[in-house]
């Protein structure tokens, strides 16, 4: 084995560049790494973002899961469903939870879609943009004279 001093007891090794290499050695310095674990990739795979994976090694990022649909979301190099992504790019909707691919409403630091920028007391949509803050709720200017008055 090039890489150590080894004598080849069996046809079974592997050559490059007229050099020869145990199996293990040999799949460890030239199979292609796996994206997720980093080990040789020998047999199935998937190919996505450049690289090579283990089936079970390309999950996302944060909760692990597989992507069962078939996409996925690419930040920072690495794959995420669509939830996870769009909470580490702080695109979540703070009314339902669920992210935010259109227009969104951003207040007191929080998206939100605009149906569901709401009074925390009537419900009425906040469409104007017209609001009052109380202990972190958004509240319509009648419903927050009504609850907090001077």
């Amino acid at each position: 084995c090039s890489s150590k001093p080894l004598i080849f007891l069996s046809p079974g090794f592997h050559e490059k560049d007229k050099k020869p290499y145990c199996r293990k050695d040999f799949l460890a310095m030239f199979s292609p790494k796996c994206g997720g674990c980093n080990r040789p990739v020998l047999e199935n795979y998937l190919s996505a973002m450049d690289t090579v994976w283990h089936p079970e090694c390309f999950v996302c990022g944060d909760c692990f899961s597989s992507f069962s649909t078939g996409s996925f979301f690419e930040l920072d190099g690495r794959p995420f469903c669509e939830l996870h992504y769009h909470h580490r790019r702080g695109t979540l909707c703070h009314g339902c939870g669920q992210p935010i691919a259109g227009r969104c409403i951003s207040a007191m630091g929080y998206k939100f879609h605009p149906e569901h920028f709401v009074c925390a007391f009537c419900l009425t949509q906040l469409s104007k943009g017209i609001f009052r803050e109380q202990n972190d709720k958004t509240y319509c200017q009648p419903c927050f004279n009504k609850l907090f008055p001077l």
